[in-house]
């Protein structure tokens, strides 16, 4: 397996696969890595008492989602990567009086993972809520693409990231 071309068009399908609301870079840096791809959706919504009288304020929320390539994943570039994550998160996620939620996805592209690294990225987990003056929550969804046997493992917030990547990851069997 050609790790290198498999991971371009790893990245690429997934570039194609989002939905039109999400804004992409590619080779951009983040929290001091760069991420292969960053794709953002950003949501405004007004605020409304009951669903039904406007409250003449708005909320926002958003979605970032990080392509890495990994080609070697062990239990210490995993407690690597899950470090880089929650700096990720925090530097990403800006909560204010407005914020709803944020959810940071990092997908982790790998040539081979091991099966007692596949129980550890399960176990993962990392969820904040904001309070004074700050609002909402965040939490991070964490996916490793075993590209060699084209198996996604998740952390259990990571279980929609999955049905997502999912399909994408199919287009190439």
């Amino acid at each position: 397996m050609d790790f290198s071309a498999e991971f371009i068009d790893l990245r690429n399908r997934l570039l194609q696969g989002l939905h039109p609301a999400f804004v992409s870079e590619q080779n951009t840096e983040v929290a001091g890595r760069i991420a292969a791809l960053l794709s953002r959706f950003d949501v405004t919504s007004e605020k409304k008492l009951l669903g039904m009288m406007s409250t003449g304020t708005s909320s926002h929320a958003h979605e970032y989602r990080l392509l890495f390539a990994a080609p070697e994943c062990n239990t210490e570039t995993l407690a690597d990567w899950w470090d880089y994550a929650k700096r990720a998160e925090q530097e990403l996620v800006r909560p204010d009086a407005m914020h709803d939620y944020s959810i940071v996805s990092i997908i982790l592209a790998t040539q081979h993972i091991e099966r007692d690294m596949q129980k550890k990225v399960r176990r993962l987990s990392a969820e904040r809520q904001f309070e004074s003056g700050k609002h909402g929550w965040s939490s991070i969804h964490f996916a490793v693409i075993d590209l060699e046997a084209r198996k996604i493992y998740t952390n259990r917030m990571g279980a929609p990231l999955k049905n997502i990547l999912q399909p994408i990851l199919r287009k190439n069997t």
